[in-house]
């Protein structure tokens, strides 16, 4: 089953990607900060969308980060 753009699923995978990245010195917290900081500027000023999708996008984004903070899977 494929990850839709835009859903908290497809969030929560692009998170937990950058996450994985050994190489970055950050703390996981930080880079759950950078990526989800990123991903918001992305949506707002890159993506070109009807505002309605965007707003939809942004909630699923937020979304993912409260879950990815609340989980074990940011501090793991």
């Amino acid at each position: 089953m494929s990850v839709i753009f835009g859903t908290v699923e497809y969030f929560e995978k692009e998170i937990a990607a950058y996450l994985a990245d050994s190489r970055l010195k950050e703390s996981k917290l930080k880079k759950l900060k950078t990526i989800t900081s990123k991903l918001e500027n992305e949506l707002l000023y890159d993506f070109s969308c009807h505002e309605r999708l965007r707003q939809e996008c942004l909630k699923n984004l937020f979304e993912a980060y409260g879950k990815m903070t609340r989980g074990k899977a940011a501090f793991a």
